[in-house]
């Protein structure tokens, strides 16, 4: 059951309600208030708003739609009834808010979620606001990629969730060929397009729960969680030949070296980055335009893999 707030025909008894509900309001609103003067963390935010809106009625979900991103109040799942409004101050669209309960919204409901959202818009804009900055200060500017910063900060994240869930985890470090005479030859614009070039060609070929970054210059670094070697190789190869077959990039002579190291889901962790760039350094001292991979033993030996070239090979051919 789909209920939005265009529309609203309040009853008279609805709107005789009016004052009691402000005098029931004040009181939950400045502990709200209080609450999320708090913190300045989105997802908090609204895990303490979903905490408040659900003395009202019963939620079994609350979404949180903005331009940085979706958010979800912990626990949420489907429920059987929905209510959307849209957040607004100053008329600047802060954002969308999706209930879900088992229990139907009244207008009487409606209208003391609706006093309950009017005490959260500033701080909501201020967290926004906050969120948006860290968000620049995380990505490389150019292609819109994670940064270095962003990297270090994602890595650590993303092996302590791999080992968490006992899944697998694989780290690729990608160096741009023959990037220098680009620049040298075709000025930095075109240096800049084929960075760009790139970037689309690492998005069109990862998952949207990879995290894709750029170290600065030509070297790029790519997070996948939950792929296996061979998958994780063959997720490898098949960027490399989307680089090598994208226009301006082959117009160019620009191609691309990858080294591989991942985590079996049964190991721990080691210095999984040294082992990426050792095998990016393999990659770049045989002749370029190769994929080279490592795993790591249980003691954290090295263990180089077989079969990669086959790999590019096979999907050369299949093209």
């Amino acid at each position: 059951m789909w209920q939005d707030t265009a529309g609203f025909n309040f009853s008279s008894a609805d709107l005789a309600l009016d004052s009691q509900l402000h005098e029931l309001a004040d009181t939950g609103a400045i502990s709200l208030i209080s609450q999320l003067q708090t913190t300045l963390d989105l997802q908090q935010q609204l895990d303490i708003f979903a905490m408040h809106a659900s003395r009202i009625l019963p939620l079994t979900a609350l979404n949180l739609r903005t331009a940085q991103g979706h958010f979800a109040a912990a626990g949420s799942m489907a429920g059987q009834h929905q209510y959307h409004t849209e957040l607004q101050l100053e008329q600047h669209l802060l954002g969308q808010l999706s209930y879900q309960s088992n229990h139907p919204f009244s207008s009487l409901v409606q209208r003391q979620l609706l006093l309950l959202e009017s005490e959260w818009l500033y701080a909501l804009r201020n967290a926004l606001l906050v969120n948006r900055l860290q968000q620049m200060a995380l990505k490389d500017p150019l292609t819109g990629l994670g940064n270095r910063r962003f990297f270090d900060d994602s890595y650590s994240k993303a092996i302590q969730l791999a080992k968490r869930h006992q899944q697998p985890f694989a780290l690729l470090l990608l160096d741009l060929d023959n990037f220098k005479q680009v620049n040298d030859l075709s000025g930095h614009s075109t240096g800049d397009q084929v960075l760009l070039a790139v970037a689309d060609c690492m998005r069109e070929t990862l998952r949207a729960t990879d995290s894709l970054f750029r170290f600065g210059g030509d070297e790029f670094a790519l997070l996948l969680q939950d792929q296996d070697a061979d998958h994780a190789e063959l997720i490898a190869c098949r960027l490399q030949q989307k680089i090598n077959q994208h226009p301006l990039l082959n117009l160019h002579q620009v191609g691309c070296s990858i080294g591989l190291a991942w985590l079996a889901a049964e190991q721990q962790e080691r210095d999984l980055f040294h082992q990426a760039d050792e095998a990016l350094y393999q990659a770049k001292t045989t002749g370029k335009g190769k994929v080279a991979a490592e795993r790591l033993s249980v003691k954290g030996l090295s263990q180089p893999r077989s079969g990669i070239n086959k790999v590019s090979a096979s999907l050369a051919a299949a093209s």
